[in-house]
């Protein structure tokens, strides 16, 4: 896959309908100051996001990527009537957009690209100090056609431990501007009416008083699990104020790193082919950790998770 030229912004799309091209722009890349500490942090705080081209061994993440599609063909998802690389999905199967933690879990292969190696050599750099990462990751099985994912802060879902978390979004796939990858909302890590409202929500809160309450006048997240709206058409009308979705065409070995506090969400797959992506969490050893997302077993936003409140 050749990248388009920085110039050029193709057509992109989210729920089907076509951003604007005022509303669209290229993440800024930081490989020029990959050896600068100092200028790493000051760019994440500046930006809230380091886009990473190239940074992690492709061949080790294409490694990682074939053993996930040979565990997604023996569960059936991947048509086998095609090339097992093209990642063709089997309708029949009914694949949708889901997270398969089990998978991630279960490859030794995608645990040494994102919990070794040149990914934690990364974070112990940016922190300065020992790094843990999550037991749980999110590994992302997006078909085409299938509704990405939907525009969110991460602390909404990891906000029991430190808010000095990052997230590191990996491509497990080439992705050209028609498969479409993540976007990433130009200094959202800035707007303080989202940092001081819905940044505050635990996404696993329950409203015990549901049923005195008219739940439709609830702030959109209480409604939808954590997501601030259902597009980002919808995040543009009420809190975008001219900020543009920043995006790029992804290869493997690439790396996007953001805080939790920076607003995220997925284009539209308008290819042939599933695409595959991984978010792991990273956070310093010695900070508390969110219960939900370590041990042998996370619990993640099962039952045991669940916090009643009053709304």
């Amino acid at each position: 896959m050749n990248r388009q030229p920085e110039n050029s912004m193709p057509r992109l799309f989210n729920g089907g309908r076509q951003l604007p091209d005022d509303q669209v722009g290229r993440l800024r890349q930081s490989n020029d100051i990959s050896d600068d500490i100092p200028a790493l942090r000051r760019r994440m705080a500046a930006d809230g996001y380091l886009f990473m081209p190239g940074y992690l061994d492709r061949e080790e993440v294409k490694a990682a990527r074939a053993d996930v599609l040979t565990r997604l063909a023996a569960d059936g998802c991947i048509n086998t009537r095609f090339p097992l690389e093209m990642a063709v999905p089997d309708y029949d199967k009914e694949v949708f957009h889901t997270v398969r933690a089990d998978l991630a879990g279960d490859s030794t292969l995608l645990q040494k690209v994102l919990y070794s190696g040149a990914m934690m050599t990364f974070f112990d750099r940016i922190f300065g100090a020992p790094v843990r990462h999550y037991d749980y990751t999110w590994l992302r099985v997006l078909p085409p056609s299938e509704p990405p994912t939907f525009p969110h802060y991460d602390i909404v879902y990891m906000g029991r431990g430190t808010d000095r978390l990052y997230t590191a979004w990996t491509p497990l796939t080439d992705i050209d501007f028609d498969m479409s990858g993540l976007a990433i909302l130009e200094n959202s890590h800035q707007f303080e009416e989202l940092k001081e409202g819905y940044a505050r929500h635990d996404a696993d809160s329950v409203c015990e008083n549901e049923s005195d309450i008219d739940m439709s006048a609830l702030p959109p997240w209480y409604r939808g699990f954590g997501r601030l709206a259902d597009d980002i058409f919808a995040v543009n009308d009420r809190w975008g104020g001219g900020a543009r979705w920043l995006t790029s065409e992804y290869r493997m070995g690439d790396l996007l790193v953001f805080s939790m506090y920076t607003l995220h969400a997925g284009l539209d797959n308008r290819s042939e082919s599933i695409r595959l992506s991984t978010d792991s969490r990273y956070q310093l050893a010695a900070e508390p950790v969110d219960e939900r997302w370590i041990g042998a077993q996370p619990p993640a936003h099962g039952p045991d998770s669940k916090r009643a409140m009053i709304c």
